[in-house]
């Protein structure tokens, strides 16, 4: 029963976050990057401050002590990360962006063994290998040997985005333990914001906002800001401590998947059999650089 409440959230989680592809393309041609990023961690913000303002207080020295730890993971996973998805959102479509965006969890492995020097294993490195090779054919439309292709620069800031998210997760090793999940969330997304807003100012200052708000907009904000930005980090958080990080990581790469459906009816995006080959491979590589080791 705990089992099946474990993978019921993270199921949730990812479900929530696959939406963050389809709101970069709604949003692509009304809003700028970073004024659809404030506008999603400033809801986040003001949600998750009265359940975690007395722990913060509580807690400050531990924080002031790891400030650093926490600069870095405001800045590659609220800064950076969610903003180069709605950079990208400009130029490549909804399903192209959660395809590449899942090549995340290959980077956390190199990375480790750089950081960290885990042992990659050999089924790791041929996880790798396929998953390149399906992120290439993606990128390039299936024609691996022709010069006829167009690279988009979408695919490049979703390869960035990818690549933020490995980093994130690889300093979240070293995250301070006396520090819940939730406050050390909060922290992270507090300080993200604060570093977003001079972005968000200038940018409203030649792009302004005042006549681009309509309930639509209003309710699509709010849900990122509520289910995409905090929710889905809570569930995601409880469901590693009940399922552990290996199957919970089986249900993230459900996330292409997702969005892809939601592309097609919300936004309805075509799925090019490239698309379909080349996220086969992308998911297949994965699953062998995360596949658990044999005791």
């Amino acid at each position: 029963m705990q089992k099946s409440k474990g993978y019921t959230l993270a199921i949730l989680a990812v479900l929530f976050w696959s939406f963050n592809v389809i709101v970069a393309k709604y949003f692509a041609n009304t809003f700028t990057p970073w004024q659809i990023s404030f506008y999603r961690w400033f809801f986040a913000s003001i949600t998750l401050i009265p359940f975690t303002l007395g722990d913060i207080i509580k807690k400050k020295d531990v924080i002031i002590k790891n400030f650093n730890i926490i600069f870095w993971l405001s800045i590659t996973g609220i800064v950076l990360m969610n903003t180069f998805s709605y950079i990208a959102g400009d130029t490549i479509s909804a399903v192209e962006m959660s395809l590449i965006g899942v090549m995340g969890p290959v980077f956390i492995i190199i990375l480790s063994r750089i950081f960290y020097d885990i042992h990659i294993s050999t089924k790791q490195i041929w996880g790798i290998i396929i998953s390149f090779i399906g992120v290439i054919t993606i990128v390039l439309h299936g024609k691996l040997l022709s010069n006829n292709f167009l690279f988009k620069i979408g695919d490049f800031w979703m390869l960035l985005l990818a690549l933020s998210f490995g980093i994130y997760s690889v300093i979240m090793i070293k995250r301070p333990k006396e520090i819940s999940q939730t406050t050390l969330l909060s922290c992270i997304v507090l300080l993200g914001t604060a570093i977003i807003l001079p972005f968000f100012l200038w940018d409203s200052f030649y792009h302004p906002v005042c006549d681009k708000w309509d309930m639509l907009s209003v309710g699509t904000l709010l849900y990122m800001g509520i289910f995409n930005s905090v929710l889905s980090y809570l569930f995601w958080n409880m469901s590693l401590d009940i399922i552990g990080g290996v199957k919970a990581s089986i249900i993230y790469y459900l996330m292409p998947i997702f969005s892809s459906i939601e592309a097609y009816f919300f936004l309805g995006e075509r799925i090019y059999s490239t698309q379909i080959y080349g996220g086969i491979l992308v998911l297949l590589g994965i699953f062998l650089t995360n596949e658990k080791k044999k005791m």
